[in-house]
């Protein structure tokens, strides 16, 4: 499959920082082209056929994300830790919220009319969308290309589940197994710089005891670099 640009699909996909619009309306637009309604504006599929792909890109997208989980070098997980990372970064809510990071557009492009005319635009239909457009990837160029471009977009969504990458999780954690009911509480407490740019400063308390205070581009980084400071002080981790 080509793109307008001259681009293959497999080019565009192998991009450090995918233009994922762009990949899906490449796709849809060549695969119509080649087994549908040529210019149909969603992606000229059955139901039937679009529930085969989402049943087989469940199962490419585990594989993908668990091999990730095992070759990492940062840290060695155990099978618990894999098998709970894995469930949170390939549920229907995790791929919804990775699609809402992109424009609408693009991903109800892969909703075919049979499906979209039912006007149930949830997590189950958001997320099966992303596994059956995965799942036609596959099928299109081959496992490797997929890779490359699932651990591209799913990066951050990873390293957010990831224990190694994820000191809010971490620093949760801590307390639970301290038998305390209570959870640490994020506070923002400055911000600064200009609109379009703006710097975060986040303290993160438990009990209304100070823990530590990070900085970030986003206030979820300023909450991360928190509870990474809030860790060092408590000694499991080292500075």
């Amino acid at each position: 499959m080509n793109g307008q640009s001259g681009l293959s699909l497999m080019e565009l996909l192998y991009s450090p920082e995918p233009d994922v619009t762009r990949i899906i309306d490449t796709f849809v637009t060549r695969f119509n082209a080649a087994y549908g309604i040529p210019g149909t504006d969603r992606w000229d599929i059955t139901k039937e056929d679009w529930q085969r792909y989402e049943f087989l890109g469940d199962r490419v997208l585990s594989l993908i994300i668990a091999q990730s989980l095992f070759t990492q070098r940062d840290t060695v997980l155990d099978e618990g830790s894999m098998t709970k990372i894995l469930s949170g970064v390939v549920s229907n809510r995790a791929l919804d919220a990775l699609t809402r990071k992109h424009e609408k557009r693009a991903f109800s492009r892969l909703i075919p009319r049979s499906i979209g005319e039912q006007n149930t635009y949830g997590e189950r239909i958001t997320g099966g969308a992303f596994e059956a457009f995965i799942g036609a990837l596959y099928c299109e160029v081959g496992l490797d290309d997929v890779i490359f471009f699932v651990n591209a977009i799913m990066k951050d969504a990873l390293n957010s589940y990831n224990p190694s990458q994820n000191a809010k999780g971490i620093l949760q954690e801590y307390y639970q197994k301290k038998d305390r009911s209570d959870v640490p509480e994020y506070r923002e407490t400055i911000r600064t710089g200009p609109d379009h740019k703006p710097i975060f400063t986040c303290q993160v308390f438990f009990r209304n005891e100070l823990l530590g205070e990070g900085t970030g581009v986003t206030k979820q980084q300023a909450e991360q670099a928190a509870a990474k400071r809030a860790l060092e002080a408590l000694g499991q981790i080292q500075r």
